[in-house]
């Protein structure tokens, strides 16, 4: 999906740019930005300001309505835009090869900086039916400003959350940079754990509650949707890291203790079920680096 996008950003001018910019922050002001707004805005006349727009929706970076009124608003492909050419501001990037996982709220690509580092981009599209699942059942975000502007706010969580975590030392992907939907991090060595066979399962199952209750006590966070599907490992190293932090917790917050305790159970489960360790000595496991942790 960022084809559209990678196409684009090379054929803008700063004049593009700064009408694409416009037309994001006016997004919490209007579903369809009024011409007569944007020209004024831009300080030009409206039949200037249209040739630009015309332009950009031949590179369906934005669409238009003329029922009622002339307006225009940001597509996906637009914010997309937006947000690489913030990132290639910030950090110079060779190449984005490939979506590599798509997920209920996010999509997942492969990219290289100009020194060969490997990066992950991970590009919120919130409002997809599975997201909108979610949020009925616990109400994070807020979708009054519409999709585009919620996907760039749940970037901006979860990168914010992902630094403190980093800083903290739990095992999580290194945060880089955070630009509207988008967030950069250093690419991890492995695939889901559910993919994954075990030489020393138990050993995992340890780091992962090791890691879990690190950024309970030490950043105050739940994770609130731990499970098999979001912890990589390094299947030579065993190392781990846990990802998708969007529907994060603070340890004070009313519900924090039963979320934590239904990430364990997730985790306890799916060792049983797929290592056929005994229930009682993963959950006695659990309880004794619980108190070790000093968390009752």
């Amino acid at each position: 999906m960022l084809e559209c996008a990678i196409s684009a950003i090379s054929m803008l001018r700063q004049k593009h740019v700064k009408a694409l910019k416009l037309l994001y922050r006016l997004l919490r002001r209007y579903e369809y930005v009024p011409i007569h707004a944007l020209a004024s805005k831009l300080g030009m006349k409206a039949d200037t300001t249209r040739k630009i727009l015309e332009y950009l929706m031949n590179m369906e970076l934005i669409e238009s309505r003329k029922r009622d009124y002339e307006g225009y608003k940001l597509t996906w492909c637009g914010l997309d835009t937006l947000a690489l050419h913030k990132l290639r501001n910030l950090i110079e990037l060779k190449e984005i090869s490939h979506r590599i996982n798509v997920g209920k709220e996010a999509d997942i690509y492969a990219c290289r900086g100009i020194d060969g580092r490997l990066y992950i981009v991970k590009t919120y599209r919130l409002g997809r039916t599975s997201f909108s699942k979610v949020k009925a059942k616990r109400p994070i975000y807020e979708t009054t400003a519409g999709w585009l502007v919620m996907s760039s706010k749940a970037a901006k969580r979860e990168f914010q959350i992902l630094t403190k975590l980093w800083e903290v030392g739990v095992s999580v992907p290194k945060p880089i940079a955070h630009a509207y939907h988008m967030i950069l991090m250093e690419f991890v060595p492995g695939r889901e754990l559910y993919k994954a066979r075990l030489k020393n399962p138990l050993s995992v199952f340890r780091t992962i509650i090791n890691e879990t209750l690190k950024a309970y006590t030490k950043a105050e966070i739940v994770h609130a949707d731990l499970s098999e599907y979001n912890v990589i490992i390094n299947e030579a190293t065993e190392d781990i890291w846990i990802i998708d932090w969007s529907q994060w917790l603070p340890s004070d917050h009313l519900e924090a203790e039963n979320y934590f305790r239904k990430d364990m159970e997730n985790i306890v489960k799916f060792f049983h079920k797929k290592y056929r360790i005994d229930l009682n000595t993963l959950r006695g496991i659990l309880e004794d680096t619980i108190r070790a942790f000093g968390k009752d």
